[in-house]
């Protein structure tokens, strides 16, 4: 058999408590994987064991009953033993690999329950391979990462995963079982970038009847990136015309009769349809398409002639069975091992390079960090879809199931059961029919050749909707497509009436963290509609936002998607009210709601009614009204297309004028609230928070502006869920035990106090310590420090001004995020954050661990987190002075005045 590399590895690992009893059922259930982990062998050194197809590889405990470790690699892959320990009682076994990217590293190891985690084995392994995939049942709970609860080994993984060389899967798979209690305590730990290749991770049904633990499967793909396929055109940009499009663009438009006035709704349609098929054309002659794989760096022509000499090599000694042809074979082989291996690291060096530079060039530096840092993988929708007893597992079976699911359950009109819902619908129907009538177009402001320019040039490389037109050939566009652009916009905001092509949604479907793959519900819809429509309503949302900014229609609280406004808006509201409530020893609370599937579910007819109620021009309402109208989309997965269906609710996803219609929608939800209670809305994130001398008056606040909101939600056909709402008390006495506990009722389900809660990427916690926020920012930039690392040890060359800006981008945008509020807190918080800006230019710069602070800020030329925190709240201060916002204004001054009292 000749060795070779896969480039998809399937991997099992268990802990079997026994090998030799269950060999039979492995072998039979598992024949299929390329690796096999087993943990608590149950072998002794003089044990004979062996699997049909496998080497096998073994750490046995001697000295007593139970314990140790083995892998088993399939015979067709190359691979060698690079450790064989047991560190006080962490037994472990390391096997490297081949694979098409490389040399990987693969440990399997034991920890039992009484033992803590030696942090020396684990560093070993790294040490060996810095591309390393360790497996094992480590006996460790670690709630962050998908267990029920931390343990004390646990809290050791955690050490571990915050130095940054290794990270973890982080899933809520269990692999324990017993009677009714699960619990994840296998891992999966893998350093940069072998974790990215890392998907398809499942549970199966233990071994044996009296196993408790789950064989854990996953996939390591290893080869080159699937590009995804999909019904719409996709171009090779970088080989474009330009010059020959916007020339085959004017030929085509020149055709199209600019005099002739369009009056009906058919002419809307067919003008639409003929600008599409124009800008098509144009795109399809002078921009040639993708391929569909992404083709790898080509390797030498020497390699080549050697890749044929040992073929040739091996052929005439398996003829001959000749000494001297046998030698020579091996002879080629090494040698083209040896240019195989001169490709890998000439390839590698190339993709570096970017970050060697005298200038930094930002799409390749970029480009260079995406390769290994949130690396967008291709979702494959693989395994099986069950929808109402249904089970699909075809292509074309899935789409449909989820287009059934979307249509029957998210994009549906709620049924009326109040009879306010019956008024809306009246009224509704007589502002429609005031709507068709004949209009003094005079009163219309036409959409000018400036204003549309102005859009064009703005626009971002989004993905296309459904009819392949990109932003790219819009952005290169000529004077005669502007003026063709012109007419057809005046026309629809003349007649009232959108094209339908315009109309039409793709849905690619995104899975959600931690949620089962199999249930359609467990994915996340995102439209893709078409660019050129997408100008227009851009036109549309400036004219509309510019109307209800004069008017001051929106709510003052509402900072979601307007313009001066930010999550940090509410943040500091927030903060400063539970400060200085605890301050005067009130207690104070905050209840952060999830409103389910809030922008799929807006009601057309009361979003209507509430535009009229606003009194906005009619063109802009008569727009609405058709943007709303019979629109259409279809569920795409690879190159299979849904049956399409109507959205009956909700405004599109990926619609420039849907964040700005949802806030208008729910601009009056809260003016109904209890007169002591403050809000803070970020879109559809709503929180609202009280305080008072007594627990029992700061109840009966909560509740009645909770109620006051859930009538509101009712009225208006929206749903809190309130599994998801959390309710978080600031108490003046936090490890007090009330007679009477805060809670509240919402949805008829009892809400207690949770002990921290995130709110808009802020993590507040009852103490308002910030503790939990600092252990979420350790957790966050682990993986980040982790790929500087990886970098800068890759490419010692590289420019240090280049490395300093991606450290700033990857994680000191992260310490930063709402550090102002911190300037508050105790010296411990900045000692920790100072902690993590050390680890993470030490990492950026290559430098040892022990290089001191001073040197790595001074080197650098970054001053200290707290220092940098300062300047961003003076910062600030001042942008809200400019922009008018007395409320920002004063929240941060009063931190400012804190700061300085200490």
């Amino acid at each position: 058999m000749i060795l070779s590399t896969k480039e998809l590895i399937k991997i099992m690992h268990c802990n079997v408590t026994s090998i030799k009893k269950h060999k039979e059922e492995i072998c039979a259930r598992f024949n299929q994987f390329d690796i096999l982990s087993i943990n608590e062998t149950n072998l002794k050194p003089h044990n004979l064991f062996s699997l049909p197809g496998y080497k096998i590889f073994r750490n046995d405990r001697p000295d007593r009953q139970g314990g140790g470790v083995l892998l088993a690699i399939r015979n067709n892959i190359i691979c060698h033993e690079k450790l064989n320990r047991t560190i006080e009682n962490n037994e472990g076994i390391a096997v490297q690999i081949e694979t098409p990217l490389g040399h990987l590293l693969i440990a399997s190891i034991y920890i039992p329950p009484n033992v803590r985690i030696h942090h020396e084995l684990l560093q070993q392994i790294y040490n060996l391979n810095n591309n390393c995939l360790i497996l094992g049942d480590l006996n460790a709970s670690l709630q962050s990462m998908g267990s029920r609860r931390t343990n004390v080994k646990g809290r050791q993984l955690q050490q571990v995963l915050d130095e940054g060389y290794l990270q973890c899967i982080d899933n809520d798979l269990t692999t324990y079982a017993r009677n009714n209690y699960e619990e994840k305590i296998d891992w999966i730990l893998a350093s940069q970038p072998t974790i990215l290749f890392i998907d398809n991770v499942e549970t199966e049904a233990p071994l044996g009847l009296k196993e408790d633990h789950k064989p854990l499967t996953f996939n390591l793909n290893m080869a080159a990136d699937n590009k995804p396929s999909s019904p719409r055109l996709s171009f090779n940009f970088k080989s474009a015309n330009w010059q020959l499009y916007r020339k085959t663009l004017n030929e085509l438009l020149s055709n199209i009769d600019r005099t002739k006035t369009i009056t009906t709704v058919e002419e809307i349609e067919s003008y639409a349809t003929t600008l599409t098929e124009c800008i098509s054309s144009s795109t399809k002659l002078s921009i040639p398409p993708t391929k569909d794989r992404l083709t790898n760096f080509p390797i030498s022509t020497t390699t080549k002639n050697l890749i044929d000499r040992k073929h040739r090599a091996y052929r005439r000694w398996r003829k001959t069975m000749n000494e001297n042809d046998k030698k020579e074979y091996y002879k080629s082989k090494e040698l083209l091992t040896n240019a195989l291996r001169n490709n890998r690291i000439e390839k590698m060096n190339q993709i570096m390079s970017s970050l060697s530079g005298s200038k930094m060039c930002s799409d390749k530096v970029w480009g260079t960090v995406r390769k290994f840092h949130n690396k967008r993988t291709n979702q494959s929708h693989s395994g099986d879809l069950i929808y109402q007893n249904i089970t699909s597992n075809s292509d074309h079976d899935k789409v449909n199931l989820f287009a059934s699911y979307f249509e029957n359950e998210i994009f549906v009109e709620k049924p009326d059961h109040l009879p306010f819902h019956t008024q809306v619908r009246k009224k509704v129907d007589r502002i429609k029919r005031i709507l068709k009538m004949p209009v003094n177009r005079k009163l219309t402001p036409p959409i000018t050749t400036k204003e549309i320019k102005t859009i064009l040039k703005q626009l971002p490389n989004s993905s296309p909707g459904p009819d392949s037109i990109h932003n790219r050939c819009l952005k290169n566009y000529t004077t005669l497509l502007v003026q063709h652009l012109a007419k057809i916009f005046n026309s629809i905001i003349d007649i009232g009436h959108i094209p339908n092509i315009w109309k039409k949604a793709n849905i690619i479907l995104l899975l959600k963290k931690k949620k089962d793959k199999k249930q359609p519900s467990s994915y996340r819809p995102i439209s893709l509609l078409s660019c050129v429509g997408k100008i227009l309503e851009k036109i549309i949302k400036q004219r509309m936002t510019k109307e209800l900014n004069e008017r001051k229609i929106l709510p003052i609280h509402q900072a979601g998607f307007r313009e001066h406004k930010s999550t940090m808006y509410n943040i500091y509201r927030l903060e400063r009210f539970a400060h200085e409530h605890l301050d005067k020893r009130q207690h104070a609370a905050v209840i952060f709601f999830d409103v389910k599937a809030a922008f799929d579910t807006v009601w057309f007819d009361g979003l209507i009614y509430k535009l009229y109620d606003l009194r906005l021009p009619s063109y802009l309402i008569r727009y609405i009204v058709s943007f709303l109208d019979n629109r259409t989309a279809s569920i795409e997965i690879e190159n299979t297309l849904s049956k399409p269906f109507v959205l009956r609710s909700g405004t599109p996803q990926g619609s420039p004028l849907s964040p700005l219609l949802y806030i208008l929608y729910t601009s009056d939800s809260m003016n109904s609230i209890h007169q002591h209670t403050e809000h803070g809305l970020f879109a559809d994130d709503t929180a609202l928070w009280a305080s008072s001398n007594t627990i029992t008056n700061l109840k009966n606040r909560l509740q009645s502006s909770i109620n006051e909101f859930q009538n509101w939600c009712n009225a208006w056909k929206l749903t809190i869920q309130p599994r998801k709402t959390e309710l978080l008390h600031f108490s003046p006495h936090p490890r007090k035990k009330y007679k009477n506990e805060l809670e509240i009722e919402t949805e008829g389900v009892i809400i207690k106090p949770v002990f921290s809660s995130r709110y808009l990427g802020i993590i507040f916690d009852h103490k308002l310590d910030w503790r939990s926020y600092v252990n979420h920012i350790e957790t966050k930039v682990a993986s980040r420090i982790s790929l500087l690392r990886f970098l800068a040890k890759l490419n010692p060359n590289a420019n240090l001004n280049t490395m300093l800006i991606l450290y700033k981008s990857l994680v000191r945008s992260i310490i930063a995020y709402g550090s102002p509020i911190l300037l508050t807190a105790n010296q411990k918080i900045w000692t920790r954050l100072q902690i993590i800006q050390n680890k993470a230019l030490k990492a950026t710069l290559g430098l040892p661990i022990y290089t001191s602070t001073e040197y790595i800020h001074k080197i650098g030329n970054i001053p200290e987190i707290k220092t940098y925190s300062t300047t961003l709240l003076q910062k600030a201060i001042t942008r809200a002075r400019i922009n008018n916002d007395k409320i920002s204004e004063e929240n941060l001054l009063r931190i400012q005045l804190q700061i300085d009292t200490k």
